[in-house]
């Protein structure tokens, strides 16, 4: 709180607000903050406890989380940041926090999308982050999605962005609830101008209407796909070549012209399903995931999908998009993140 008034502000909520819990660690927070800014000092203790660090009434600011009925009182933004990434050094250094705090994010689909947006909430790759989808939480995406049960029937993007100001408070977030219309669609990739798109949603015409926007735009984007365990990254660099065909090349004269049939209305069940299948490529994916395709609608319900995919997409979301962002080399194409590994012996 930087002024009285703000401080009054603060206290006229409080006495209205009676059932708040209310959580202050400010004092901890600024003994944390003054051994990140003299790490010798942690060697002989010289500040002790975070307890006996003095704080002001009106300092710092209090964040109200109405989820959770709950105000937590921290740093101002600048220490608060300095503070909360000063374990991503030396990894990213602060002129690439710098750099990458100032980018624009937009995330389609937050099925796929949510390990992904924490993942880039969490080590700081992206202050400013748009978010879309329509799904509200149900009881079967809780194998692999990050909430609980008081978050059913809460729409995805929402439960995604309550996350992130948990993380970041200061983050700016636009929800587009309705998920991805062609209505709201330049709006999305354009207003203001992203600087990559993670594209994760399940709707193939939007798939390809997004890419083409996107291309027109010259706004790079980046898809992964579950593969048992490992994961498949498309990356597609319209920035660089504006005049790159969808998904790299690798999306199928047939698959598209499937796509399109959709687009008219045509196509049964079992024919959608497939076309989903091979636009992530059969010749890419786990025996069982391909097998499973064909069963979704007489033995499954779904899709499979498990946590551990679900979150090694999200590593590899925010992975592929810091490098893009801090101009690292990386060319157009598919690529293959394997978690499974080779035994090292002694």
């Amino acid at each position: 709180m930087n002024n009285q008034d703000e401080y009054s502000l603060f206290q006229t909520f409080k006495d209205t607000h009676k059932d708040v819990t209310y959580i202050n660690t400010l004092g901890e927070q600024k003994h944390e903050l003054m051994l990140v800014r003299d790490p010798s000092l942690i060697s002989h203790d010289a500040l002790g406890s975070g307890q006996n660090i003095p704080t002001e009434e009106n300092e710092g600011v209090w964040v109200y989380f109405p989820w959770r009925n709950t105000a937590v009182r921290i740093l101002p933004e600048g220490e608060y940041s300095e503070l909360r990434l000063s374990r991503n050094k030396n990894l990213i250094t602060q002129d690439e926090q710098t750099m990458l705090a100032k980018s624009c994010i937009a995330i389609a689909g937050l099925n796929v999308g949510n390990p992904g947006a924490i993942c880039i909430a969490l080590e700081g790759i992206s202050n400013n982050i748009k978010l879309a989808d329509f799904d509200p939480l149900s009881v079967s995406n809780l194998n692999r999605f990050r909430a609980g049960l008081p978050d059913l029937g809460v729409n995805k993007a929402y439960i995604s962005a309550r996350q992130i100001y948990e993380i970041n408070p200061y983050a700016k977030i636009e929800v587009y609830g309705d998920g991805i219309t062609n209505d709201n669609m330049e709006s999305f990739l354009n207003n203001p101008k992203i600087d990559i798109l993670v594209e994760e949603t399940d709707n193939l015409k939007l798939k390809v209407s997004m890419r083409e926007q996107a291309r027109k735009l010259k706004i790079p984007v980046v898809m992964v796909t579950g593969n048992g365990e490992n994961v498949i990254v498309d990356i597609e660099r319209y920035d660089l070549e504006p005049e790159l065909p969808l998904l790299a090349g690798y999306l199928d004269d047939i698959v598209l012209e499937g796509i399109s049939k959709v687009k008219a209305g045509e196509g049964t069940y079992q024919e959608r399903i497939d076309l989903a299948r091979d636009f992530m490529g059969v010749e890419y994916l786990d025996s069982r995931l391909v097998s499973s395709f064909g069963e979704v609608g007489k033995t499954l319900a779904g899709i499979p999908q498990l946590a551990e995919s679900s979150f090694l997409r999200g590593a590899t979301i925010a992975h592929f998009t810091k490098k893009i962002l801090l101009r690292e080399p990386l060319v157009s194409g598919r690529y293959v993140v394997l978690l499974s590994g080779s035994h090292l012996g002694k």
